[in-house]
């Protein structure tokens, strides 16, 4: 019997009144390296009367560029944000264990859009929706939604409530005490923005990570990242990416997103050096796992342009 089938009879088995229940069509769809994504029509026989649903499964990865993966949180994100404002595909059924097909996974409903490239390389009606949707899950009333699941330890500190899953990653990639870290996360420890507020993370805002119908975003995608912190920490993340990746970052840790979430919530943002400054801790424990997946860049030349980038943003003599 093939996945096809085991996946088949595992739905039929939540399908109760369907006759008959057929997984067709399987295909890869795309999606970051950190993931795995296939579609697939479920089709559905009741009554005599067939019906087609697009589906997606995700399937639990044991190893990768940020395991350890957990597609059971996932699922409780995005069934949380059902209820929200946030566009979340609907999610269905989770299956922790890996009895049906080796792995835990869970199947979710195929929403219809399009993505877009990494970077914003300019300003746009599409730039606009997802800053405003990026807002909506800082809006979000994460513990009246039950989401306090994703802090770490006391949640009275926006940056230890999100720095500790990152901490640990970087333990796990045995980068965890590089000097340039170990300097990084003092610094952050010591000069946290006194305004700085516990909000829920999308954790990876990157267009690619946005479904658009037209300039409207009809779904926010891959929560695998989703956290608690400071609302500025997922726009510094997105800056990180374009230091180390070559977008068009400003000088003290602002871009077109962030630039077009003030402008579309009305709220000047203070202090993006220091959530750049975090966001490129968290690119160096993404690109430790890169390098140690697909030996793409070595983690000591990423970590010589986060220090060059740091310089600029905290000045030649941030660590003391």
């Amino acid at each position: 019997m093939d996945w096809r089938e085991r996946l088949a009879g595992y739905l039929a088995a939540r399908l109760p009144a369907a006759e008959r229940v057929v997984v067709a069509n399987p295909h890869a769809m795309p999606a970051g390296a950190s993931n795995e994504t296939v579609g697939f029509d479920l089709r559905v026989t009741v009554e005599g009367r067939e019906w087609s649903l697009p589906m997606v499964l995700r399937p639990q990865r044991e190893e990768g560029v940020l395991a350890p993966y957990d597609v059971s949180r996932q699922f409780r994100v995005m069934r949380a944000l059902a209820a929200t404002e946030v566009p979340v595909p609907a999610v269905a059924w989770l299956e922790p264990t890996g009895e049906v097909l080796g792995t835990p996974f869970f199947v979710m409903v195929r929403v219809r859009g399009e993505t877009l490239p990494l970077f914003w390389y300019g300003r746009s009606a599409r730039l606009m929706a997802a800053a405003g949707a990026l807002a909506k899950v800082h809006a979000v009333d994460w513990e009246g939604a039950g989401l306090g699941f994703l802090g770490e330890g006391e949640l009275e500190d926006p940056l230890e409530a999100e720095l500790g899953p990152w901490r640990a990653r970087a333990e796990r990639l045995r980068i965890g005490r590089a000097p340039l870290l170990v300097a990084l996360v003092e610094w952050l420890r010591a000069n946290q923005p006194g305004d700085a507020r516990m909000a829920l993370l999308h954790g990876d805002p990157n267009p690619g990570n946005y479904l658009f119908a037209g300039e409207r975003v009809v779904a926010v995608l891959d929560w695998e990242l989703a956290g608690l912190g400071d609302p500025r920490s997922d726009l510094g993340f997105y800056a990180a990416l374009q230091t180390v990746f070559g977008g068009m970052g400003g000088p003290h840790g602002e871009t077109l997103l962030s630039e077009a979430y003030e402008a579309v919530t009305g709220r000047r943002l203070g202090d993006l050096a220091y959530y750049e400054a975090l966001g490129l801790y968290r690119m160096a424990v993404v690109m430790a796992g890169w390098a140690g997946r697909f030996g793409a860049m070595s983690t000591g030349h990423t970590l010589e342009v986060i220090a060059r980038r740091l310089g600029v943003l905290l000045g030649p003599g941030w660590a003391g």
